[in-house]
């Protein structure tokens, strides 16, 4: 099992280089991404029910088709887990905690699921 590495900020933002695209629709699997999460450091930051049923919120994926970044359900509304994957190396680079309310101001409690 890859071991799990939690990404600064800085290094989350390389990996967006020229803007991300949303390719859920089209991703292939390049990795085993729940291998990884059941990594202790990561299991615990995701819903039980998506990490459970193996739920992929979106994939996105850099201009340079260089990262993916796989959006995994966090325990509050609007929290992800984002698992970035290195695509040319064919491996997990990390993971990213994505707390959008915190981010852009959002309020939970307004927002359905």
């Amino acid at each position: 099992m890859a071991k799990a590495h939690e990404l600064t900020e800085n290094e989350y933002l390389a990996t967006m280089s020229g803007g991300m695209k949303n390719v859920t629709d089209t991703a292939g699997g390049i990795v085993d991404i729940w291998e990884y999460a059941s990594n202790f450091g990561v299991r615990m930051l995701l819903s039980d029910y998506g990490f459970e049923n193996r739920i992929i919120e979106a994939v996105y994926e850099n201009s340079s088709c260089t990262y993916q970044h796989i959006l995994l359900f966090g325990l509050r509304e609007n929290v992800y887990i984002v698992v970035v994957v290195d695509m040319q190396k064919g491996e997990i680079y990390g993971h990213y905690y994505l707390d959008l309310n915190e981010k852009y101001g959002l309020d939970e409690s307004s927002s359905e699921l």
